[in-house]
């Protein structure tokens, strides 16, 4: 059979050209917003601008998750805090974040969990000074009554009863509600972080039943008022202050601004400054 009679033996397709999906990546740096002190904190990528498709517009609303010892100035024993920020502007490469929640590691709930001890788990809807709504999910666990010789506990089990967990859960409740509502999601980002709801309850929970490890679990943004470019500004000009009063005129820097160099070296394509080593 002659070449030219048969479709299947038509002439050799060419090898399809690969293209790395990076270099159609364009690269935005992400910024943290009141009360956290971290500066920068990270980079993300989306698509560059196409057609109707704008990169500044479409990035907006994005999600980022972070450690809190990576924007907090001397957080390093509560890494296992996780703060959500959500971009709502974008000025030039830098992205302005605001508040969307916060959230803990899996490894420090469960350290927490153990055996001979009542978990008890509740959570509210809270509204703040400013008009956010937020979910609050709060953790404690009942602890033994070794106050003094005297009333030291005997038994090994520190089960409490159902009637117990009902009142401490409306206590915990009423806290959260009252604390929140005296507060903006300014400080209450602060407060959260900083585990100041603690205390009040632990107080006013003694009487039913001693607690321990009381913590702020989770936090869900339900709902927020309009944030506009003002707003953003006034609260990053407000963090900016608070850093520069914490360290004294100087800039705020976190102890990974090597790591932060070599990530924006690799973004934007500059080598490495390698420092030269003096021989022996």
């Amino acid at each position: 059979m002659t070449l030219g009679k048969n479709k299947k033996l038509g002439k050799k397709k060419g090898i399809k050209k690969t293209i790395d999906p990076i270099s159609r990546k364009e690269w935005f740096q992400l910024t943290t917003p009141a009360p956290f002190q971290g500066g920068s904190f990270g980079f993300t990528c989306i698509n560059k601008s196409a057609a109707t498709v704008v990169a500044t517009e479409a990035i907006k609303g994005r999600v980022v998750e972070t450690s809190l010892a990576d924007i907090w100035d001397n957080s390093d024993q509560m890494a296992w805090r996780k703060v959500k920020l959500i971009i709502d502007d974008v000025e030039g490469n830098r992205c302005r974040t605001s508040f969307y929640g916060l959230d803990i590691t899996k490894d420090k709930l469960a350290s927490m969990v153990r055996k001979h001890q009542t978990l008890i788990d509740t959570h509210v809807e809270a509204k703040s000074s400013d008009g956010y709504i937020l979910r609050v999910f709060v953790v404690a666990f009942t602890a033994r009554n070794d106050r003094s010789e005297r009333e030291k506990q005997v038994r090994k089990t520190s089960y409490a009863k159902q009637s117990q967990i009902l009142a401490i859960r409306k206590i915990i409740r009423e806290v959260i509600s009252k604390e929140v509502a005296k507060r903006s999601i300014v400080q209450l980002s602060s407060d959260f972080n900083q585990e100041t709801f603690e205390k009040p309850i632990k107080e006013l929970t003694a009487h039913i039943y001693p607690l321990q490890n009381i913590t702020i679990r989770k936090v869900k943004l339900i709902k927020r008022p309009k944030v506009d470019a003002t707003t953003l500004r006034q609260l990053y000009e407000e963090g900016s202050r608070v850093s520069n009063n914490k360290a004294g005129g100087q800039v705020l820097r976190r102890k990974g601004m090597k790591e932060e160099a070599e990530a924006a070296n690799l973004v934007y394509g500059n080598p490495v400054e390698q420092q030269q080593q003096p021989q022996e």
